[in-house]
């Protein structure tokens, strides 16, 4: 149906004129229009709203009969409420939108504010593959298909600060005198002085940020100064194979491990004439499974321990330098009888539990 006709049709039911199935058109037109919004709303935000509308529909009423001089009194039937409020939504309508606006949340107006700003520029990646940039401070950014970014032309004051839509790859320029922080369009923020970390906003309720090098602070809000370095209730401190998620529903953030850690440099890096990166060495005989899962625990950055010490002075003979974190548990936790489970940030290995189910 057309605006035009709606508008006629919603004309007739005030008069009266309406058949039923009409009737019944408008009724649903009205339940949708204040229940089932496709704003993402809370319900604590919908129930604000609506007791806005009729806030401002009871008022419209009284000043009606205020202004009217009625010969006879008789009492509103379900139907005329329904006409009158129906009255007072149309008058209202462009007022609703805007509240409907004003209190949708925050990560929808963040991104639209900045692109209004004087010295900010925005950049989309319209192509199907990635697409690298460089910003003034020589921070590389790889733009993944969609992406949108918008950054100023020139960094100025005591922060570097951009704004992200869609998912991307950062590798920040270290500079103590000036952290970065990416806001994302969830209200989420993530903050560095230098390190290279990715950042994938599956929808806009969830989004996972993790860190490749370094060091990354994730909150939902500003964090004191006196709080950096510390995880609390407002962000979480990541380093190098942790991973955060947030929920926007359910607005907590959510410690885990990468899908493939890598070792960290300190313990990849080999002397040699050519002085690249390697893998490390795990080569055990005869090692105290608690001794094998701390060599894991240094190379990886990861807290890997047995659920008991029982366990832990079980032993593991094997080389295991060729395989990728995952593989090598599972090598491990087969040879000794073990099995391995991801809690948050840390890895927990516990004894295989048989018998009947």
């Amino acid at each position: 149906m057309s605006q035009s006709n709606f508008d006629r049709l919603l004309q007739k039911y005030l008069a009266g004129q309406c058949t039923e199935e009409e009737e019944k058109l408008v009724l649903e037109w009205y339940e949708q229009m204040v229940h089932n919004s496709d704003l993402h709303l809370s319900d604590g935000e919908r129930s604000l709203i609506e007791a806005r509308m009729w806030q401002a529909i009871q008022t419209n009423l009284q000043l009606t009969a205020a202004d009217a001089a009625p010969t006879k009194i008789r009492q509103l039937t379900a139907r005329t409420w329904f006409q009158l409020s129906a009255a007072a939504v149309v008058t209202g309508l462009i007022a609703t939108a805007v509240l409907l606006y004003w209190y949708q949340p925050a990560r929808n107006q963040s991104l639209v504010a900045i692109a209004s700003k004087e010295n900010y520029d925005s950049l989309v990646n319209e192509t199907n593959i990635d697409r690298r940039v460089q910003l003034t401070d020589s921070t590389l950014i790889t733009l993944q298909p969609g992406a949108r970014l918008y950054y100023p032309l020139v960094f100025t004051g005591t922060t570097r600060e951009v704004f992200l839509k869609g998912s991307a790859f950062f590798n920040v320029y270290h500079n103590p005198a000036k952290h970065f922080k990416v806001h994302l369009n969830n209200g989420l923020t993530t903050e560095v002085l230098g390190t290279s970390f990715h950042i994938t906003q599956h929808t806009d309720q969830n989004t996972e940020v993790a860190v490749v090098t370094g060091k990354v602070l994730v909150y939902r809000q500003q964090v004191p100064k006196e709080k950096h370095g510390q995880e609390n209730a407002a962000g979480i401190l990541l380093t190098r194979n942790k991973k955060v998620t947030y929920n926007a529903v359910s607005n907590l953030l959510i410690t885990g491990i990468v899908d493939d850690p890598k070792p960290l440099a300190k313990t990849a890096r080999q002397q040699g004439p050519s002085n690249q990166t390697s893998v490390p060495s795990f080569v055990f005989e005869e090692a105290l499974l608690q001794d094998v899962l701390q060599s894991l625990s240094d190379a990886y950055g990861i807290l890997i321990k047995p659920e008991t010490e029982q366990l832990g002075h079980r032993h593991f003979h094997g080389d295991i330098s060729k395989y990728s974190l995952f593989s090598q548990l599972e090598y491990i936790c087969k040879t000794t009888q073990t099995s391995y489970e991801i809690n948050g940030s840390q890895i927990i290995i516990k004894e295989t539990r048989t018998g009947n189910p």
